[in-house]
């Protein structure tokens, strides 16, 4: 089992690769009382087909959120319900990239340890089953459209992507989950969740040798499975779909976003250049920016303002947005502030303070078994480890940060998307 020591926050992750591929994590936390596990896999919305020695299918989009509420059915009883019995509190998410599973408790660790890795890895699917769920996802699916936050965040990345299956919902839509089958939901399990396709992470008041031997044991032989080719997308777009995109829902005021969408092969260190990009935008349009300021007083942006950056292996991205009365006023301004972002002063006090309430954030953050686990995923997943932030913080430049200027700059990469209220609402 190897070691990993991160002598600044006194902390030590253990890891150890199992013979049937299992990667595990784990981080005792002593003195703690909440035990935290997550257990993940590679299959998120971007999977788009399984290929296989002998077959080949395309997926239906929303197959591994559709897969992942399917799990949560045990011999017809909810799982959660068990683990509620063994005072656990259990619950899964599906990314773009990703699908999570993950349980709290503060007792009966083992055993709710046994019950994830049985619901988990062991369906058991029935078809019966599965048309209850297209209809019980279909309902979800029509709140979600339904929701003009979700609108106008998936509008700006179909105006930014023409190709990509970022593009897709991670539900799907209800024409696609109509197409799900038994068939397609044991072949994608077999595949996606065997052990070696799987990540495992645990933090909390555990003793490692006895946690380790405990999975060990869990961990039963798995026929061979079928491998998969490892296809990653290949970002083939210089330029974004659309400029301009909106639409009408029943709401009071306009919700408008504003993105750019950069090129992956722009990033060699995306952790790094995270970093650097986070402290970039809370200098150019944090709370205490002149540019932040202005917008408020101006009547832009409300306290809904806020912004995403994305960096994936596969994907890259910025948007920033707000509820507002004056959507092309503020496409103006955002326009405006990014072609022009050369002009941003830098002082080195400024750039110390930024860096230092970055790592502050950071570290007040590790107070949180639930922080923890979920980033240190995210971050496994693209290619580091959460802890590794502490190290990049303390080496990063002013030259790092205005090294990310000209990503920022190329109009051709800009789009936005607002929702306005249906006419006839007042407001």
């Amino acid at each position: 089992m190897k070691q990993i020591n991160y002598p600044q926050i006194n902390e030590t992750v253990y890891h150890e690769v199992l013979d049937n591929g299992l990667n595990i994590f784990l981080l005792p936390k002593p003195g703690f009382h909440k035990t935290y596990a997550t257990l993940s896999t590679s299959l998120g919305s971007l999977t788009t087909h399984i290929r296989c020695d002998d077959y080949e299918i395309n997926l239906p989009e929303g197959i591994a959120h559709f897969l992942e509420h399917k799990l949560f059915e045990k011999n017809g009883v909810d799982v959660s319900l068990k683990f509620a019995m063994l005072q656990a509190q259990v619950n899964a998410y599906t990314q773009n990239n990703r699908t999570t599973y993950l349980f709290s408790c503060t007792n009966n660790f083992k055993e709710n340890l046994a019950l994830l890795f049985d619901f988990v890895l062991h369906p058991e699917f029935t078809e019966k089953g599965i048309e209850k769920e297209k209809t019980i996802i279909a309902q979800e699916i029509k709140m979600y459209e339904d929701d003009a936050g979700s609108s106008v965040y998936m509008g700006i990345i179909r105006n930014l992507f023409k190709e990509h299956p970022i593009r897709n919902e991670i539900l799907g839509s209800i024409d696609s989950i109509n197409k799900i089958n038994k068939d397609l939901l044991v072949k994608t399990h077999q595949i996606y969740y065997h052990p070696q396709n799987m990540v495992l992470f645990v933090a909390g008041n555990i003793d490692v040798e006895d946690t380790i031997a405990n999975i060990k044991k869990l961990q039963k032989p798995l026929s061979k499975n079928c491998i998969q080719d490892q296809i990653e997308v290949q970002f083939d777009e210089s330029n974004i779909c659309n400029e301009i995109g909106s639409m009408e829902k029943d709401i009071l005021v306009p919700n408008f976003l504003f993105g750019i969408k950069f090129t992956t092969d722009q990033f060699t260190n995306l952790m790094k250049q995270e970093l650097a990009m986070s402290v970039l935008i809370d200098l150019l349009l944090g709370k205490s920016s002149e540019n932040y300021k202005h917008l408020l007083e101006q009547n832009l942006i409300n306290d809904s303002f806020g912004m995403d950056i994305t960096l994936d292996k596969q994907y890259a991205y910025f948007i920033i947005g707000s509820e507002t009365n004056y959507p092309d006023e503020l496409y103006t301004q955002f326009k405006h502030i990014f072609q022009n972002i050369k002009s941003l002063q830098i002082t080195e006090e400024d750039f110390l303070k930024t860096k230092k309430q970055t790592l502050g954030s950071f570290v007040q953050a590790l107070n949180s078994l639930e922080y923890i686990a979920n980033n240190f995923i995210k971050y496994h997943y693209l290619g580091g480890s959460l802890f590794d932030i502490l190290q990049i913080s303390k080496d990063l430049s002013i030259e790092d940060v205005t090294s990310l200027f000209p990503l920022f700059e190329n109009e051709n990469m800009y789009s936005r998307f607002t929702i306005y209220p249906k006419k006839g609402i007042v407001k």
